[in-house]
């Protein structure tokens, strides 16, 4: 029914959550198909890092209902620049490099219990008062639209 009046953009929220593998790649696949045999923009949102990696082209990743990195879907696997994304990536199977998968600490804000500077401050391992205090704006493309203050130094390392 959704796409019977061609739309010029289909919003997919969790098309593939809670069904196996092979239903997912179908569902996948016919997305994909439709969005090229019609021209249509997809918006596909997901939690599903390994469906991103497999469908999208650019990606959005938020936080507590705020944009916190937008990039091309390689280079956020490549070279994720916010803190949250970093984490995200470090607790997927496939990255595990010990037993126990890394978690992220703490709990996601409500929305009435929002910290006062940057929303994943009291998660971060990089937060300082500032963090605490201010509020972020994202950066230039070339620091994947990242908000977080200290992007740029955690992308050439002096942050680790």
């Amino acid at each position: 029914m959704a796409i019977a009046c061609k739309p010029k953009l289909l919003i997919a929220d969790e098309p593939t959550t809670a069904l196996d593998v092979t239903i997912q790649a179908q569902i996948l696949d016919l997305l994909v198909r439709l969005r090229d045999e019609q021209g249509m923009g997809l918006v596909l949102i997901t939690h599903d890092m390994g469906v991103v990696a497999e469908t999208a082209e650019r990606v959005q990743v938020q936080y507590a209902g705020q944009k916190v990195e937008e990039q091309a879907v390689k280079d956020l696997f490549r070279t994720p620049r916010h803190p949250y994304t970093t984490a995200l990536l470090n607790a997927l199977p496939e990255r595990a490099t010990s037993k126990m998968l890394p978690t992220i600490p703490g709990v996601v804000p409500g929305q009435f219990d929002r910290p006062k500077g940057c929303l994943f401050s009291p998660r971060c391992q990089y937060a300082d008062d500032l963090c605490r205090s201010l509020p972020p704006t994202p950066h230039s493309a070339e620091f994947g639209k990242a908000r977080c203050h200290y992007v740029e130094k955690i992308t050439t390392g002096e942050l680790a």
